[in-house]
């Protein structure tokens, strides 16, 4: 299969899958999964519950979905399978762990998560993790990897993770848009056919701002969108060996847009009118681009789809991802915000 055919195969499942998402999940029942009983009420056959999010679920599915990119793309590079697993494993390990405590210290929030942090980590991370592999692959007489075309996996991979994970936002209600009610007329008329509306009064949009019900802009299916199909390029790019081109487009663009998408967004992202966040991806923005002008670009690396492709359909790597996807969503699907009442009947006429 040609590079080109598999992307576009991978744009065609994945556009319309986007788009049926951004008209269900906003809805009131695409919140809660399940409720697990925990603790006995007062009242006879009634308890208390701890809910199960969809929120976990697809944060879970982006997430592995970016995972199974970049294993992908640098098996198609001929970095073998442990050489894989190590990097993703410190990588991920050290932006999950960032991702809840710099939203704790930018939003003051104990129950809270930051995507965009957790990126930042993980591209200053990256670099030494790919120097401890070569190191160790020189050791063991293995493949060694140039860091450019791995910053490009992890950059296409982040984009297209984030694409499928931020529907996740979609069902809890939160990273929301400004009320159409608050922009101006010309770009109100831009945003009103695409316009978002949140229902249930405890997705976060709700219980935050009060805005269930308001037409707002749709900055979570805009982002999700824009994510894909950079993605997309940027992954054909790799595949065909622009390595530099593949990071550059895949890193400016997701950090350029968060700066940008955070005046379209109506829920709390710290103090002052250029936030945290927008910082931290202005200096990403220099950072990847130093990265690309002075690191080692792999010039002379040639990719095997084939053998990246054959590489996921092992029994290790299927293990591996699913034990990743169960771990994620227990980290994160479990809802400390939300509670539930559950109350268990016999069904008489069944008897």
């Amino acid at each position: 299969m040609s590079n080109s055919i598999f992307t576009l195969i991978l744009g065609l499942v994945l556009h319309p899958l986007l788009f049926l998402a951004y008209t269900v999940l906003p809805r009131e029942q695409w919140q809660i999964i399940a409720a697990i009983p925990t603790r006995k009420a007062e009242r006879d056959g009634w308890w208390h519950g701890t809910n199960i999010t969809y929120y976990g679920a697809l944060l879970a599915s982006g997430s592995l979905f970016g995972v199974i990119v970049f294993f992908l793309l640098l098996a198609a590079l001929g970095v073998p399978m442990w050489g894989i697993i190590g990097l993703i494993l410190a990588v991920m390990g050290c932006s999950v762990a960032a991702a809840k405590l710099l939203a704790m210290a930018v939003e003051k929030k104990q129950n809270t998560f930051t995507v965009g942090g957790a990126a930042i980590i993980g591209l200053i991370s990256m670099p030494p993790a790919v120097a401890a592999y070569n190191g160790l692959a020189w050791r063991l007489d293995s493949p060694q990897v140039s860091l450019i075309p791995v910053m490009g996996a992890l950059a296409v991979a982040y984009l297209l993770g984030e694409g499928i994970g931020r529907l996740a936002c979609l069902s809890f209600g939160c990273c929301y848009g400004k009320p159409l009610s608050k922009l101006g007329p010309k770009t109100r008329r831009i945003f009103a056919p695409f316009a978002a509306t949140f229902h249930g009064s405890t997705k976060k949009i709700a219980y935050a701002s009060g805005l269930a019900g308001v037409g707002v802009v749709p900055i979570q299916a805009i982002t999700s969108f824009f994510s894909v199909s950079i993605g997309l390029v940027s992954m054909y790019l790799f595949l065909e060996g622009y390595f530099s081109a593949s990071f550059l487009l895949a890193s400016l663009f997701a950090l350029a847009w968060r700066i940008l998408s955070e005046y379209f967004r109506a829920d709390y992202r710290g103090e002052g009118k250029f936030s945290a966040y927008q910082q931290m991806a202005l200096w990403g923005m220099g950072y990847c681009t130093l990265l690309a002008l002075y690191g080692n670009s792999g010039a002379g690396n040639r990719t095997n789809l084939a053998a990246g492709l054959a590489s996921l359909w092992n029994p290790a790597a299927l293990l591996f991802f699913q034990a990743l996807w169960l771990l994620l969503f227990i980290y994160t699907g479990i809802s400390s915000v939300t509670g539930s009442t559950v109350a268990f009947h016999v069904r008489g006429e069944k008897i």
